[in-house]
């Protein structure tokens, strides 16, 4: 899947949108594991991720940002590849999110070295998932590569700077090489015949997205402008070839023992037809050529185990934080801010879960309690009727009376064990939040990181909101129990016989209107707090996002500065040194002249 069109027009915000607004990526990415989760048990998956960017027709790879311009290369078997590319292996969801924000905090920084407003990249993410029955057996499985692209947009050439023109004239050439390839997929006559896959590195790394066995999509945003009428055309046009492109789909089974084999056989035959020309005279350098080329791809084909690929990508892991940490950007990029070690977590997890218990416990207990109060108010009107009418026997009144009265002591005693189940669930609640001061106590990396600060500060307003609004249901419904009940006991009084005198239904009418009255003032009350509550939740909100965005500046400016300052010490030092053994080649030679 990738997004085309016009710089400007959204393609960035489509793949990866926002918190708020998350893109196809994350969506795609809770999707994958979601499907996962619910597979059959027997099903074992092996799931890795690349990330990397396309700049000036060279590939440099944004999890082990080495700064080498990477190989694309074609395995006979395995398809095409990039060479020294990290892939790392992940285990859920997570992992796939901490990844992908480390390669774009990388991405940034790259393009402040690049130092140009119009720098621009072709973005390229891409999740390998392979599936067996069993992960030691041998029998052959099925793979899957998703292959997700933010496409740098066209550029303008006219009265820009000639650096950026440069940069614009190789975005330039991959668009370009992008639609002669899907013009010549999508003609039935040139499909057949050649495709320009090799024109540009992008269409190259896209050639088995593009025209094999793959499901293509294409995500095209165009501007509303008029003055970008010729780039929205040209966007809308490739769309249209791109839906006319057909493509077998077949499944991709992984048969790496088969291929092993079949590089050891080829290397084996011309291992010996190498020896048979050796002896006669001289060995073909095609061969040999030939023959280096099938060694390079049978180490290939042998690292693609996930056992081996499980090392390799620990391998990455090291040597990424040893390249990160010589940039001085491991903890900027890594964001180690983990607020919770394992322990912490496994113990808030059982918390948790005790919590969740309680809470169906206290759900269960009040709906009991609500149909005893139901059926209690249900046979006190039925008694109050029975009475008035005259119609049931002392015997019979008595009986019902009884029964109200068992029914009431249920009610108290399920009010009692309602009552425990809530203490309990507050210790619960307690305990959690010792824990979580407990973890944040443990943390080091909280100094300095408004963002973290922010986010606990967020969490613990809301948790703190939240708990106050159960507070607040509770203790109304605790009132509304004792007025029920208060009702409960009127009604049976009244239904026995017990009169109220005319100045103590007018006192009763009095407090039940200035209960109503002071009910809608607090309302009214209630109402303009939460409506300042979100206005004052909004203009935080906008006020952290631009100290955010300012404090993200100020840290790329300083590395940036940090960066120039050392360029100028190794310049320095190089001179130094060169001003040094001048020196000391004059001293040598003076020493040798004859006194």
């Amino acid at each position: 899947m990738y997004t085309y069109g016009q710089t400007g027009t959204g393609k960035t915000h489509t793949m990866i949108g926002t918190e708020e607004e998350p893109g196809i990526i994350p969506l795609l990415n809770q999707g994958l594991f979601k499907f996962i989760d619910e597979a059959p048990p027997n099903k074992q998956f092996f799931i890795t991720v690349s990330f990397y960017e396309i700049f000036q027709e060279m590939i440099h790879d944004l999890l082990n940002p080495t700064g080498q311009d990477l190989r694309v290369r074609q395995h006979p078997q395995l398809g095409i590849f990039i060479e020294g590319l990290a892939e790392l292996v992940v285990q859920n969801n997570e992992d796939i999110a901490r990844l992908f924000e480390q390669g774009n905090r990388v991405r940034k920084m790259a393009s402040v070295d690049k130092n140009s407003g119009g720098t621009k990249s072709d973005c390229v993410f891409t999740i390998h998932v392979e599936q067996k029955s069993n992960r030691e057996s041998n029998e052959n499985g099925i793979r899957s590569k998703i292959v997700l692209i933010d496409m740098a947009g066209s550029e303008r050439m006219e009265g820009v700077d000639l650096n950026i023109q440069s940069e614009g004239g190789h975005i330039n050439k991959g668009i370009s090489a992008l639609n002669a390839v899907v013009s010549a997929l999508a003609d039935p006559k040139k499909k057949e015949g050649h495709i320009p896959y090799r024109d540009s590195k992008l269409t190259r790394i896209l050639q088995d997205s593009l025209g094999g066995s793959a499901y293509t999509a294409m995500i095209t945003t165009v501007s509303p402008a008029d003055s970008d009428y010729e780039e929205t055309l040209a966007a809308m046009q490739c769309a249209n070839r791109t839906k006319l492109i057909e493509n077998a789909i077949k499944a991709n089974e992984m048969e790496n023992t088969k291929i092993i084999q079949d590089l050891r056989d080829e290397i084996s035959r011309l291992r010996e037809k190498l020896a048979t020309t050796g002896r006669a005279g001289g060995a073909n350098k095609d061969d040999v050529l030939q023959m280096e080329e099938l060694i390079k791809d049978l180490q290939t084909a042998k690292r693609q185990t996930w056992e081996e690929r499980e090392r390799l990508s620990e391998h990455y892991d090291e040597e990424r934080n040893i390249t990160l940490a010589n940039k001085g950007i491991l903890d900027w990029v890594m964001d180690s801010t983990k607020r919770d070690n394992k322990e912490v977590q496994e113990k808030l997890m059982a918390l948790q879960k005790e919590k969740d218990q309680l809470t169906a416990e206290f759900k269960e207990k009040r709906r009991l309690v609500d149909e005893l109060k139901d059926d209690l108010q249900s046979k006190i009107a039925d008694y109050s009727q029975m009475a008035e009418s005259g119609r049931s026997s002392e015997e019979e009144n008595k009986a019902r009376v009884s029964a109200i009265h068992d029914l009431k002591e249920k009610l108290k005693s399920e009010n009692e064990e309602l009552k425990k189940i809530k203490h309990e669930l507050k210790d619960v609640q307690e305990k959690q939040k010792a824990e979580k001061e407990e973890a944040k106590s443990q943390t080091t990396y909280l100094k300095g990181n408004a963002e973290l600060r922010y986010r606990i500060e967020s969490e613990r307003r809301e948790k703190h909101e939240k708990e106050n609004a159960a507070t607040l249901a509770d203790e109304v419904d605790r009132v509304k129990m004792e007025l029920e009940q208060e009702k409960a006991e009127l009604q049976l009084k009244a239904a026995e016989g017990a009169q109220y005198s005319t100045d103590q239904a007018i006192k009763l009418e009095m407090e039940l209107v200035e209960m109503k009255a002071e009910r809608t003032v607090m309302s009214l009350r209630i109402q303009s707090v939460t409506e300042e509550k979100k206005r004052l939740k909004t203009d935080l909100e906008e006020a952290y996002k631009r100290h955010k965005e300012e404090l993200e500046i100020q840290q790329l400016q300083h590395f940036q500065t940090f960066r120039n300052y050392r360029e100028v010490f190794e310049d320095q030092k190089s001179a130094i040194e060169q001003r040094y053994r001048s020196l000391l080649e004059e001293a040598i030679q003076d020493a040798k002249l004859p006194s």
